[in-house]
């Protein structure tokens, strides 16, 4: 049987992850009700399971987003990296319009192995309400399961490929990635 190595942190329950969802939507909200015309990235790990998090996620994670911090330069207004039971999350906000973010974002991608883990959300302020520049808004496929290239949503919903199988997948890329950025 496959053991994981790489999820070494506490496990979670879904009232956790509920409870951390509605405080990020709090933090989007705040962050952006200060800073109307900027455009915030919330940047979060797709990771199934109870266990979100371990100490070479978290290394691999602050390397990822000391190179994106350095990409988007001097369009960075303010940056928050937290390291939670829930999984590592960073806010960005900066100056960039929202679609051009979103396709700064889509090319970081593609830029190494372990930004398949990443959700990288452009997030704004639309007739006061939150409003998240989704994929489709730039006339692109959807996100790519980690399992089969198919659409992740569609996979994620349908449970097609079994959490072992998800987590499989996890534990090579953030070994692969781990070895890339020591």
């Amino acid at each position: 049987m496959f053991k994981l190595t790489i999820l070494d942190g506490p496990q979670v329950d879904l009232g956790q992850m509920l409870a951390a969802k509605d405080a990020r939507v709090v933090k989007e909200r705040a962050l952006l009700v200060t800073a109307p015309t900027n455009t915030l990235l919330h940047v979060t790990l797709r990771i199934p399971g109870p266990v979100k998090t371990g100490t070479r996620i978290e290394a691999v994670f602050s390397a990822v987003m000391q190179t994106l911090t350095q990409q988007l330069g001097e369009a960075v207004r303010s940056s928050d990296i937290d390291l939670l039971p829930t999984g590592p999350e960073a806010y960005f906000l900066t100056t960039l319009s929202p679609l051009s973010l979103k396709r700064l974002m889509v090319a970081f991608e593609n830029q190494q192995r372990f930004c398949d883990l990443l959700d990288l959300d452009v997030i704004t302020l639309r007739d006061a309400e939150l409003y998240q520049v989704s994929r489709t808004d730039l006339a692109l496929p959807p996100r790519a399961c980690l399992v089969c290239g198919g659409d992740a949503k569609a996979c994620a919903r349908s449970r097609r490929h079994g959490l072992p199988e998800v987590q499989q997948v996890v534990e090579t890329i953030v070994k692969e990635s781990a070895s890339q950025t020591a």
